[in-house]
């Protein structure tokens, strides 16, 4: 019998995290798309849609079909009606209570499958909490990653996840495999967070399986704490426990973890500030971009990764021919002057990608966010911006980025739209370099 190995959860959920932000932007080569944005985006109880649905709003109700994939992004998702393809959602809640035809991955601070909810396939899930409802049903296998979960319903395959407290109450046709702290002290409080629109059950931290709890194969968990196994809890196969002593949480941990967040949010600021005081056009002008194109910029994110990469790997490549080529010639000093020119490449290289990375990218998604809350509040008077946007861009962020697995999705994705709007400004401005001197008719005139 396979034991539990915590990193290969770990593996898979970031893996999965990753899934749903790379399928952004390959499901759009697959089929034609359908676009919408707003403050409130619903599909009605009557409507058919025929393609892929690519929505990014505060609220998003689908009561229709979408007869393709539903990719949503906002900050409450609601799926009650039907989709024929997968579903991938991030958002402060994400409720389903409709049918998903193929696979759903969702990511969140609440997540919710309510008793009518019906997924076809495999159900990948990342945030605070999770919760699905008695009488809904996953025919795949479920993995999920968080603080906490409370799972009544029903799941045909196998159960994986990584968290600190879980209570089983429904059936599991196949194994449970789980990591699960079990430590004193509850899920992490998040009071500076949003209240979440959706109810957040209260999960005890550690395993525990109530009277109605079935399990058709094995039990494998770790845990510094013993499982707490209602006796009518029926188990197919064998029942391991991994143990793992408790960590003492070091003294001040918490004030540690504020002082981080407030650093951080510090560090963005004033960089942010000196930006927009130095060069507000340029960083209003990437902004809307992402605003204006979210999935092209996902997009241009992607290949700017991509090009960074490659670009490192040319200048190695170039830099160990010259040598060699020097070498063989005993040009002595030019030899050194080469592997001099590739080394400084390379770290302007790194230097650049650093501060695209951790400060611009980071500058711009914040800004794209405070000017949506700012535009909301200001209600339709024109775009807002300035200090305003990214003071509240920057809030919003770094109190996300707080939030354990979330949080990395979240860096990830603003990362890769930060980084594509840098990126599709440099593609841009290379091709306006002109290739030729004027002529002196030209500069004459």
């Amino acid at each position: 019998m396979e034991k539990l190995r915590s990193s290969g959860i770990r593996r898979l959920l970031v893996l999965a995290g990753l899934s749903l932000l790379v399928g952004l932007v390959a499901a759009s080569s697959a089929r034609a798309m359908d676009t919408r944005s707003g403050d409130r985006v619903v599909i009605g109880p009557d409507e058919v849609v025929d393609d892929d649905v690519y929505v990014a709003a505060n609220e998003v109700v689908v009561d229709g079909t979408i007869n393709g994939d539903l990719i949503a992004i906002g900050n409450r998702i609601e799926v009650n009606g039907q989709v024929e393809q997968d579903v991938m959602a991030a958002g402060q809640s994400v409720q389903i209570g409709g049918t998903v035809g193929h696979a759903a991955r969702i990511a969140g601070q609440t997540l919710l499958l309510n008793k009518d909810a019906r997924v076809a396939g495999d159900l990948v899930a990342a945030g605070f909490s999770l919760q699905n409802e008695p009488d809904s049903i996953v025919r795949g296998s479920l993995a999920y990653a968080g603080s906490q979960a409370l799972l009544e319903g029903t799941v045909d395959e196998d159960l994986t996840g990584f968290m600190n407290g879980l209570e089983l109450g429904g059936d599991v046709g196949r194994n449970v495999d789980v990591q699960v702290d079990g430590e004193g002290g509850g899920p992490p409080s998040f009071a500076f967070a949003p209240v979440s629109q959706v109810a957040t059950p209260t999960v005890a931290p550690g395993l525990t399986l109530t009277d109605n709890a079935r399990v058709g194969g094995d039990l494998n968990y770790e845990s510094s704490t013993e499982a707490q196994i209602s006796p009518d809890a029926q188990i197919g196969g064998e029942v391991a426990r991994t143990e793992r002593p408790p960590q003492e949480e070091p003294a001040g941990a918490e004030s540690n973890v504020g002082l981080n967040i407030l650093r951080n949010f510090i560090t963005l600021l004033v960089v942010g500030l000196l930006l927009v005081w130095v060069m507000p056009n340029w960083i209003r002008r990437r902004a809307y971009t992402v605003l204006d194109r979210p999935l092209a910029s996902l997009g241009w994110g992607v290949l700017g990764f991509l090009a960074f990469v490659a670009l490192a790997i040319v200048i190695l490549l170039v830099t160990i021919l010259l040598a060699a080529i020097f070498g063989l010639l005993t040009l002595g000093s030019l030899l050194l002057l080469i592997i001099g020119l590739g080394l400084l490449a390379e770290l302007g290289l790194g230097l650049a990608f650093w501060i695209s990375t951790s400060y611009l990218a980071q500058i711009i998604a914040s800004f794209v966010v405070g000017t949506i809350v700012v535009e909301a509040v200001r209600a339709g008077r024109g775009r807002g911006g300035g200090v305003l946007a990214l003071v509240v861009g920057l809030i919003v962020y770094v109190l996300l980025r707080a939030i354990p697995i979330l949080g990395f999705i979240v860096g990830l994705a603003v990362v890769l739209l930060g980084l594509g709007a840098i990126s599709n400004w440099v593609w841009r401005r290379l091709r306006r370099a002109p290739t030729q001197p004027p002529s002196p008719t030209t500069s004459s005139s």
